[in-house]
């Protein structure tokens, strides 16, 4: 990302406020001449061109919200700290659950799953469990104990702060029961077609009959079985463009130039953006063989998966999708070591890939497909979900930034002013895979909306953030093509950004029916207006407003064996692709060590 901007200056930034005393102060006033108090424990920042305040070193409390930094899609993030005193800080919390207009809480989940269909509540419950594990890594389960500190807005669940779960040493130790007890509390405000199941299993957790396991399993069987009643289609396209000011293009995706239903016979259901780094000749190159590589070996892979008769928990699968990882990573990296390239001159790709999965569901209808997002990621190119009413940025860049807020050194603001800010802490390729740590996630999704997969020439300078409203509609409701939509992406980063290469590729996703109610996720009274598109415009300057169970038994894991070979014959097929290209000379950095890949 360009570190040019800190954050997206269209909206003031509404912050979170967690200290001593803060709800009692009155409203309007401003604290520290800066943070005015709009409501309790809600203050905007009335300078968010300057440097937030923070002391020089953070507080105990502050950590958490900078070891989670890779949590951001639902937990806040340290805007910045105040000491006032000798009293405890007072933390200032951006990335939190408030509605960037209107200035206001999303809803609790307590409220919203009245008001939702039975596919979101369930999704909703799904994303709690994956939450609580990746929250026990940190010692912060005790988060999701009180439902008035679990939000939604749209489908995600989001956080307001964080608790520790040792910070009282006279509670009990929290175990699943704690959990549990909060879903069986939310019982009798979910669909029967939800709680029945789900108090059974509930029951059976309670019972010591199905452990952590059996329940992520069977957790999962309900969620995709939902899922099966909501029967949806996805359609892709995509392209590069080299941009007006670049020698050669280093930008690679599939689909490029196509237009694709994904559910045709035989069409690979994968999207994928690869943003070369490295050397002479090096990035160009690094990208195109990821994406020939990753083809082929996903065609096996889904090949696989279409012949399982049981349902493949998302556990497996992500472990099949980083294999296939480490084999093109490997790929590379091998021919790095064979041209004997060391330091900045070893190529290599960033990556965010979308791998669409069906799975056979069996409802009481019988056999039904369910199709599931792998969101794949390394890097700086990124992915995001959009539909009329939001945006949500659902990677977190793999940056010296980045790493600098997780290791608890910096906050974000601070750590973006830094000169290398933006270099990559990791590529696909660079490395061999003792250093390769690739994101995957698995998404359900459960309304309509465009997926899009971008490189950092589109992403750079919050040009995603300030566009998206101008455009999403038209494709929602058909006024425009995948294949216009996509083009108008690659003019406005040649237009307004116009300093790299650029590739887009846009999935979207489409309900047979809404899969939600007008429900609000904004209090009626509160509710901000919708921005609606601006004629046919794809892009422009954005608006300035706006009873006895057996034991649970797991799906046997398709073998490793056929990934590996799969991975040999990949090898045999590149080959001739690889060698009939221009072979650059080597060349050797000064230091001679290996260095992080950086931006373009």
């Amino acid at each position: 990302m360009n570190r040019a901007e800190r954050f997206s200056s269209r909206y003031q930034p509404y912050l979170w406020v967690v200290g001593d005393g803060v709800e009692h102060l009155p409203l309007d006033e401003l604290v520290g001449q800066r943070y005015r108090v709009v409501a309790p424990r809600l203050w905007l920042d009335t300078q968010p061109d300057q440097r937030p305040d923070t002391p020089d070193t953070l507080p105990d409390q502050a950590l958490p919200y900078l070891h989670t930094h890779p949590l951001r899609l639902h937990v806040p993030g340290l805007y910045g700290a105040l000491q006032p005193g000798l009293s405890a800080p007072i933390l200032l919390l951006d990335n939190a659950p408030i509605h960037p207009q209107a200035g206001v809480l999303f809803p609790a989940i307590e409220t919203a799953l009245a008001e939702a269909l039975p596919l979101r509540q369930l999704h909703w419950i799904w994303q709690t469990w994956e939450l609580w594990q990746r929250l026990e890594t940190h010692g912060l389960r005790r988060s999701l104990i009180q439902s008035q500190n679990i939000r939604v807005e749209g489908w995600r669940i989001r956080l307001l702060e964080l608790q520790g779960d040792t910070a009282d040493p006279g509670r009990a130790e929290l175990t699943l029961a704690d959990l549990t007890a909060l879903w069986r509390s939310w019982l009798a405000q979910v669909h029967p077609s939800v709680a029945d199941p789900l108090a059974a299993l509930l029951a059976e957790v309670e019972a010591a009959s199905v452990d952590a396991d059996g329940l992520d399993q069977r957790l999962n069987q309900l969620l995709l079985k939902q899922a099966a009643l909501s029967p949806s289609r996805f359609a892709m396209g995509g392209a590069t463009a080299i941009g007006p000011t670049q020698p050669r293009n280093e930008d690679a995706c599939w689909p490029d130039g196509l237009t694709l239903d994904a559910q045709s016979e035989g069409e690979l259901q994968v999207g994928i953006v690869c943003d070369g780094v490295g050397g002479h000749e090096g990035g160009d190159l690094a990208s195109q063989l990821a994406i020939q590589s990753l083809k082929l070996q996903l065609q096996t892979l889904l090949a696989e998966v279409d012949k399982e008769t049981q349902m493949l928990p998302p556990l497996v699968i992500i472990q099949h999708i980083e294999a296939v990882l480490r084999i093109v990573n490997d790929l590379i990296c091998f021919q790095n070591d064979s041209q004997a390239r060391v330091g900045r001159q070893r190529m290599g790709t960033t990556l965010v890939m979308a791998v669409l999965v069906p799975q056979r569901v069996i409802t009481e209808a019988g056999s039904q497909r369910v199709t599931e997002v792998y969101l794949a990621h390394i890097g700086d190119s990124r992915a995001y979900w959009m539909t009329p009413d939001y945006c949500h940025l659902l990677t977190v860049d793999d940056d010296i930034a980045g790493r600098e807020v997780m290791a608890g050194r910096q906050t974000l603001s601070l750590a973006l002013e830094r000169s290398d800010a933006g270099a990559l802490t990791q590529a696909l390729g660079t490395r061999s895979g003792d250093y390769f740590r690739p994101h995957i996630r698995r998404f359900v999704l459960d309304e309509t909306g465009v997926l899009l997969l971008c490189s950092d020439g589109l992403s750079d300078h919050y040009r995603i953030d300030e566009a998206w409203a101008n455009y999403i509609g038209l494709i929602v409701k058909d006024i425009v093509t995948l294949e216009s939509a996509v083009t108008s992406w690659l003019e406005l980063a040649n237009q307004k950004n116009g300093h790299d290469n650029v590739a887009v590729v846009l999935i979207h996703h489409r309900m047979a029916a809404p899969a939600t109610p007008a429900p609000a996720d904004l209090p009626p009274s509160a509710e901000a207006p919708r921005r609606p598109p601006a004629g046919a415009t794809l892009y422009g300057d954005p608006p300035e407003e706006e009873p006895s169970v057996a034991p649970v038994s797991r799906p046997k894991p398709m073998p490793l064996w056929i990934l590996l070979l799969s991975g040999a014959i990949l090898l045999t097929a590149v080959a001739s692709w690889w060698f009939t290209r221009p072979t650059p000379e080597p060349t050797t950095p000064e230091d001679g060590i290996e260095a992080p890949a950086t931006p373009r």
